[in-house]
């Protein structure tokens, strides 16, 4: 019994702590609208010598990741009551069950906050921009010319004219307003680039954290990976690659964000507005 309320002590305060390393980040963990990205999209470029640059980076975060929840779990008395109170006497199958657990999370957890190579998503680290009006995301519009296409297709159906580099500079920008924001606490500022439904829960999110997020956006590209219209509503999915780091735990993870925007056709000069994230 006492293995098993072990056990139960270490799965509640480990998912308290991923769930709080997620939150770190705008929209880490995901949160509404999904859709297929392109394989192709999702896979960066793999090279021998940005994998030797990203070994130092990987180091870091996995130091601080693992100081992070081996100081979550000396905090909690756990590993206390696993070395001192007789709970390995005469090795059990929860025994063994909790170590098996403890070590999976370990190595989830560590390999999900191991950076890639920066150098694989952007040409060199950008200096943050300062947030911009939502009119950068205004470069033209999708619907006049755009045949409607199914959500879960992969189709970049864009109308002539659509300033794309435009389009991308202005969501570099927006990625960083939001982050600042997020780190910041403040809502509003949040609640000007998303749909209602969504920011809903984001705020909740924020609300729930213990303590402010310290996270800067090193390196940052985009690129836009579907695009079209399903009825009254356009829609562009952008793949943000790049390079984030923690200032409180001393570590990097790598970017890996697509954000989900639409826009209604039925409104004249309707923003774009999120609708969903998906984070790794």
């Amino acid at each position: 019994m006492k293995a098993f309320w072990t056990l139960f002590s270490v799965l509640i305060l480990t998912f308290g702590i991923a769930h709080q390393a997620d939150a770190k980040r705008f929209g880490g963990g995901g949160f509404g609208k999904s859709k297929a990205v392109p394989t192709q999209q999702r896979q960066a470029p793999q090279k021998q010598d940005q994998a030797q640059q990203a070994t130092p980076a990987a180091g870091a975060a996995g130091k601080g990741m693992l100081g992070g929840l081996m100081g979550g779990l000396l905090a909690g008395g756990i590993f206390a009551y696993l070395l001192g109170s007789g709970a390995f006497e005469g090795i059990q199958f929860m025994d063994i069950l909790l170590i098996a657990l403890v070590g999976f999370v370990l190595f989830k957890l560590l390999r999900r906050r191991a950076p890639q190579p920066a150098a694989a998503y952007a040409p060199g680290a950008q200096s943050p921009a300062q947030p911009q009006q939502r009119q950068a995301f205004d470069m033209g519009s999708i619907g006049d010319s755009a045949a409607a296409a199914p959500a879960s297709t992969a189709v970049i159906d864009l109308p002539a004219g659509f300033d794309q580099q435009a389009f991308i500079e202005g969501a570099l920008e927006h990625y960083r307003a939001v982050q600042s924001a997020w780190n910041s606490g403040n809502l509003d500022v949040i609640a000007e680039y998303v749909k209602p439904e969504l920011f809903a829960q984001l705020a909740n999110q924020r609300q729930q954290m213990d303590s402010a997020p310290q996270t800067d956006i090193i390196d940052l590209n985009a690129e836009i990976v579907a695009a079209g219209t399903q009825g009254n509503s356009a829609e562009i999915s952008l793949l943000f690659r790049g390079l984030a780091r923690d200032a409180g735990e001393q570590s990097e993870d790598a970017v890996f964000d697509v954000w989900h925007l639409e826009r209604d056709l039925s409104k004249d000069n309707a923003p774009w507005l999120i609708a969903g994230i998906e984070a790794e």
